[in-house]
């Protein structure tokens, strides 16, 4: 392999620059993936029926430049009605095509269905946006089937400017486990308490059915009616609560920041799990796991003051003793 430099002034066309030469250097100090600001570039959000949607944003690969500037539809494939799959929406750098392009891989159809892979070689380079999931009979697209891989550096990655790029894949996956894990555990305690006292309401209502007469029968459809209400209220969600950036307090005992949210539903014996939206990530790394309800609120704790106002969602869960 020759030994090469540039760039230097051309005496006679000896120093003549190609678009792979200026690719190659740029690549030498711009990472591959999408750029971070706003945090909304080259996202993927659900659209009408089984379109998605990319939003406004840019991208490099390989040394290679694209600019999205408005809202790119993908169109998906109808649905299979017994089997699901995967699409992936990916940046496609095709070197004979002479473009860098949106592209949809459309995914096999199966019960446990996966991802197609991404095309890297001597004919395309590509970097997944967005994993989304077709469900069997599926009509339309939800937000909730849109897996975001834009901070997966093995496959996308943000771009984050000379030499070095940030290895977001160990954030995400670990986001990605804490929130599987959460919800799966709080699903487990509810289904668990409700199918104890779903039994022990079977036992009884066999025990006295046999002397109902009408009058009675009414009265036990008001107590089911208000039962299935209570049910219900055992599990609040609250969305779009913003945290203000003014608003921490400095707890000088514990060497950390307090914020409080103040919500008549929480009590002592609520499980609070608060989630930072996506867009409002990369302005929360300073807040601890930690977080602490009592009587009409819940504490949020951070190492360091916040330097932009937060957007949360949370789930009030309260504990059957």
């Amino acid at each position: 392999m020759a030994f090469t430099s540039g760039l230097f002034n051309s005496i006679n066309g000896d120093r003549r620059y190609n678009a792979p030469w200026f690719a190659s250097y740029f690549a030498t100090f711009i990472g591959n993936g999408v750029f971070p600001n706003p945090s909304t570039g080259m996202q993927v959000i659900a659209g009408d029926g089984m379109q998605t949607v990319i939003k406004a944003g840019k991208a490099w690969i390989n040394g290679y430049y694209a600019v999205n500037d408005d809202d790119y539809i993908m169109q998906h494939d109808i649905a299979d009605g017994v089997l699901k799959r995967i699409d992936r929406i990916v940046l496609r750098l095709d070197f004979s095509l002479r473009e860098l392009i949106p592209q949809l891989k459309k995914g096999a159809f199966a019960s446990n269905p996966v991802a197609p892979t991404l095309q890297r070689d001597a004919d395309a380079y590509e970097i997944a946006l967005a994993d989304v999931l077709i469900n069997n009979g599926a009509i339309s697209i939800t937000q909730a089937n849109i897996t975001d891989l834009r901070l997966n550096a093995q496959l996308c990655g943000i771009v984050t400017g000379l030499v070095n790029q940030v290895d977001t894949t160990t954030i995400f996956n670990q986001y990605q486990s804490w929130f599987e894990e959460m919800t799966g555990e709080k699903l487990q305690e509810y289904d668990t308490w409700f199918s104890v006292h779903q039994q022990e309401f079977l036992d009884w209502f066999e025990n006295i059915k046999d002397i109902l007469d009408g009058d009675v029968a009414g009265n036990l459809l008001l107590l089911i009616e208000q039962n299935q209400r209570d049910i219900r209220t055992l599990i609040k969600n609250k969305t779009n609560v913003v945290v203000a950036a003014a608003n921490w307090l400095l707890n000088s005992e514990g060497n950390r920041y307090e914020y409080v949210i103040t919500d008549a539903d929480i009590t002592t014996d609520s499980v609070v799990d608060v989630n930072i939206q996506l867009d409002y990530l990369d302005y929360a790394r300073m807040l601890l796991s930690a977080c602490n309800s009592s009587n009409g609120a819940v504490t949020l704790y951070a190492s360091s003051l916040p330097d932009a106002d937060l957007v949360v969602d949370y789930r009030i869960t309260r504990q059957v003793i």
